[in-house]
């Protein structure tokens, strides 16, 4: 065999070095699982408990639930339960001031518990003449019903009455019962009619 010639032995002995070089400091390191930073202690905790106070509030509900005796009624339940027909009509509180002299008369009505007829009229129209009539002839049952004429124009004084109630043509009459539930009959009304309006309200009959 020829002998190497020194050149090419420098070269190969480069060579290796490097190749160790590479093998001890080059080579990439595996991923160290132990400097990998664990979830804090403290947010665990917190996650613990808010899942507690969860479900402490869902059985402090149940109990409550089952004290009740079952579901609870939904709060639109009383105004379910209204007889169908009848609006109820606003409820004048005691301590409320009226606005004005007019009003003040039908709620003082209102608040005796007298069955309230309240027209409200037109005086150009025959319609509305002839309802005033009717309701002018109305019986009193011994002061037990009231009877009030008012003009179309002035319905904007009457709001603490007429609230909920739509009055927006003549005639309208109102008849109040003792539970202040208002009937709105629209358009020419008999005496007939009314009458028997008025009865039903004494009866208490929706």
């Amino acid at each position: 065999m020829d002998q190497v010639s020194r050149p090419m032995l420098i070269a190969l002995a480069a060579t290796v070095i490097l190749a160790a070089l590479w093998l001890v400091a080059l080579r990439p390191k595996p991923a160290d699982v132990a400097d990998t930073p664990a979830a804090p202690v403290t947010a665990i905790g917190k996650a613990k408990d808010a899942a507690a106070t969860s479900k402490a509030a869902d059985a402090t509900l149940a109990d409550a639930t089952s004290a009740a005796g079952g579901t609870a009624a939904p709060a639109t339940a009383a105004a379910a339960a209204a007889p169908a027909g009848a609006t109820p009509a606003a409820k004048p509180a005691r301590d409320v001031k009226p606005a004005n002299r007019r009003e003040a008369a039908v709620v003082r009505d209102i608040r005796r518990g007298k069955v309230v007829v309240l027209l409200f009229w037109n005086a150009k129209g025959a319609d509305d003449v002839a309802t005033r009539g009717a309701v002018r002839g109305l019986s009193r049952h011994g002061g037990k019903v009231a009877v009030h004429v008012i003009p179309i124009s002035r319905v904007g004084q009457y709001e603490s009455i007429t609230q909920g109630v739509t009055v927006n043509q003549s005639p309208t009459t109102l008849v109040i019962d003792k539970q202040r539930r208002s009937r709105a009959i629209v358009g020419l009304s008999e005496r007939g009619e009314l009458t028997q309006a008025v009865n039903d309200a004494l009866a208490g009959r929706p």
